[in-house]
């Protein structure tokens, strides 16, 4: 009885199995098909044959392979347990089909005895899906270029109003023929600080002080024509401040038209660039220029259009008379101011030129001279400054003709030079004569007969000392003032000369700080007189108990002695000219002695010894006069 029972429930289920439209396949826990239904052939393609004793796992797509093992591990593990998986399966025309397999293991139950497998194609589902994912992503990525587009546009749209906003011309947008203010940029408020701009009120609303002086004329023109309109420095009358007061200022003006989709005019974008400072540059270089070209022609002084490297391109002809050249040498480029200059002057001549290249003019006019056509010198004044700062290359120089001044100098250097030797012999006689009478009263009994004569005395120390200094200054103008080249010691002669100076003072006190302790190679005599000089003044021009300090130091290789005083001090607009001959400077309510040779002087042999000298001062705080000599 249970025989047949079993019998016919496998006779059942096998009649089941053969008329289901599902593909039904029994396999082993290896994977080996033990059975596949009919309906597996119309899913996969292979026959029933062509299944059995076949492994399933190389059936399974790879990427899939290890899922369908870890969902039969499932099911085997427990019976009855069934498991449900979509995977991928190899069919016989190659491709590789979509299945959602169900796994239940029926290895207990007989007469199946197997792990049973229901296959469903599912394969168009997942195309539609595919299909579905994919429109969903092309959707996504359409979506996001969109807003990335809108996103540029937005931030394109804030750039522009920006760039609007910010541009340095004034820029503004008039709509409709009544020109009603759409937009307007801040620098429209730059050039009118206290007026408010009302949009959508109209041109003539928000600028009256520009009516009747046909701006709004050409507005209407460009909206009734449609062509664009220029102007440039277009003189306009504006009242910046909203006073009342209008001013000049000048502009260059565009008018644009905006049109709509039907080709009309539907608005103007007005830009404008203010150049006042520009034009009004311009008009002034203009009168310079027209000065200028008075100035040449007025022939006054000698003009020439030059190069720092020599070569003259235009002259006028006053400068031409004083060289002796024509126009026609200057055509023929035979003219060339530094081959014209004489080569005691070229150090001079590179410094003007440093000058020039540096500060675009010389800072000072300065003495040289020029070798004419027939090989005379010519003693000029020369100054230049630079046509074009950028390229100081090119200059215009101004050359005054300096002979009759040197005659006159010579005339002067002259007289001084032997009035000077005249003087000198008569007032050594009174000197020597003032000395035996001092003498000779010196036991008498006659205080005021004395004290008369060491008045005398002393007046004629002082007279010959200013011969002295004359005679110096014409050997120093023809290169005779002679200077003995021996070692001394600086210090010392520092010293001696302050304890020479300090008896001759009452009141006043010479403070000594520092050493130097150089010895130089000069004249032990003329840096004497130097300091000297520098005492003498730092006395003349100090309160009777202001102290004067000395300090002498070494900077590196350099001996710097310097004499300082708190005295009036000296206006920096007279220091420059202090080292020259016979400056002074005047003034009535502090006269002071002195014919303004001692520095002129002092600068002279210091240069002589390879040193320099300067001062530093200002007015009311007092000065300090140095000079620098070379350490041996």
């Amino acid at each position: 009885m249970a025989t047949n029972t079993y019998e016919h429930n496998e006779a059942f289920f096998q009649a089941l199995i053969e008329h289901s439209t599902n593909a039904l396949v029994l396999l082993q826990p290896d994977g080996c098909i033990t059975y596949a239904s009919p309906a597996t052939e119309g899913y996969t393609g292979y026959t029933c044959k062509e299944l059995v004793e076949r492994n399933s796992f190389t059936l399974i797509h790879p990427l899939d392979l290890a899922m369908v093992q870890s969902a039969l591990a499932t099911v085997l593990a427990i019976p009855d347990r069934t498991e449900t998986i979509e995977y991928r399966f190899l069919c016989k025309d190659g491709d590789h089909g979509w299945f959602r397999g169900t796994f239940t293991n029926m290895l207990t139950r007989p007469p199946v005895c197997a792990i049973l497998s229901t296959l469903y194609d599912i394969s168009e589902q997942k195309r539609t899906e595919e299909r579905l994912r994919r429109n969903k992503e092309s959707s996504q990525t359409l979506l996001a270029r969109e807003q990335a587009v809108l996103r540029q546009e937005e931030v394109a749209r804030r750039h522009l109003n920006d760039l609007f906003m910010q541009a340095p011309a004034m820029v503004c947008v008039l709509r409709g023929p009544e020109h009603r203010l759409e937009l307007v940029n801040d620098a429209f408020r730059q050039l009118y600080p206290r007026r408010e701009f009302v949009l959508e009120k109209t041109v003539r609303e928000n600028w009256p002080d520009l009516e009747d002086q046909d701006f709004f004329e050409e507005l209407d023109r460009v909206y009734q024509s449609g062509r664009a309109y220029a102007a440039n420095e277009k003189l306009a009358l504006i009242d910046r401040e909203d006073s009342g007061i209008r001013d000049e200022g000048y502009f260059n003006i565009v008018y644009q038209p905006i049109f709509d989709e039907r080709g009309s005019v539907e608005s103007i974008i007005v830009y404008i660039m203010e150049v006042t400072e520009q034009v009004l540059a311009r008009q002034r270089i203009q009168e310079s220029e027209a000065r200028l070209r008075r100035l040449i022609d007025a022939n006054i002084v000698g003009v020439t259009f030059c190069t720092l490297e020599g070569r003259i391109n235009e002259a006028n002809d006053v400068f031409l008379r004083m060289i002796g050249y024509t126009r026609e040498d200057l055509r023929a480029g035979r003219i060339d101011w530094a081959r014209m200059t004489p080569p005691e002057y070229e150090e001079i001549d590179a410094q003007a030129i440093s000058d020039l290249r540096a500060r675009g003019a010389i800072p000072h006019p300065y003495e040289k001279a020029y070798r004419r056509k027939d090989g005379t010198l010519l003693p000029v004044v020369v100054t230049a400054a630079a046509l074009d700062e950028a390229n100081p290359n090119e200059c215009i120089a101004f050359i005054l003709d300096n002979s009759m001044q040197k005659e006159l100098d010579q005339r002067k250097d002259d007289f001084i030079s032997m009035t000077s030797h005249e003087l000198k012999t008569p007032v050594t006689s009174i000197k020597g004569l003032t000395q035996v009478l001092l003498k000779r009263f010196e036991q008498r009994d006659e205080p005021d007969i004395k004290r008369m004569l060491l008045i005398m005395d002393v007046q004629l120390n002082k007279l010959t000392k200013l011969i002295g200094d004359l005679l110096d200054i014409s050997k120093a103008q023809g290169g005779q003032l002679i200077m003995e080249q021996k070692p001394f010691d600086l210090d010392t002669l520092v010293c001696e000369t302050i304890e020479h100076m300090q008896t001759t003072m009452a009141t006043q006190h010479i403070k000594l700080v520092g050493k130097a302790n150089a010895t130089i190679m000069g004249d032990r005599d003329r840096i004497g007189q130097v300091i000297v000089n520098l005492l003498s003044n730092a006395i003349k021009y100090s309160s009777r108990n202001s102290p004067i300090v000395v300090k002498v130091f070494r900077e590196g290789q350099q001996a710097v002695t310097q004499i300082q005083d708190f005295g009036i001090g000296i206006d920096a607009g007279y220091q420059d000219k202090l080292f020259n001959q016979f400056y002074r400077v005047t003034d009535p309510r502090e006269p002071y002695p002195g014919l303004g040779i001692g520095l002129y002087l002092s600068r002279q042999i210091i240069e002589r010894h390879s040193g320099r000298i300067w001062l530093q001062s200002r007015k009311g705080e007092g000065s300090i006069f140095a000079f620098s000599l070379p350490v041996v």
